[in-house]
């Protein structure tokens, strides 16, 4: 798996073997300490994911992203 200095919805859900919904849900609940969503004027989400911290949570070592 090679290091990405960004990470998608459809990234994080195939790491986690998760829907990406699930991940979009855990996002806007707060659920997940890896990331953040906001919801915009318009009604639709936006998402940031921060890789380290994702890499973190799951367990992952940084040497294996490199």
């Amino acid at each position: 798996m090679g290091r990405k200095a960004e990470l998608s919805i459809a990234d994080v859900a195939k790491i986690m073997k998760k829907d990406a919904q699930y991940v979009r849900y855990g996002l806007q609940q707060r659920v997940f300490p890896f990331g953040n969503a906001v919801q915009k004027p318009n009604g639709r989400w936006s998402y940031n994911i921060i890789p380290f911290k994702f890499y973190e949570y799951m367990g992952i070592n940084k040497k294996d992203t490199i």
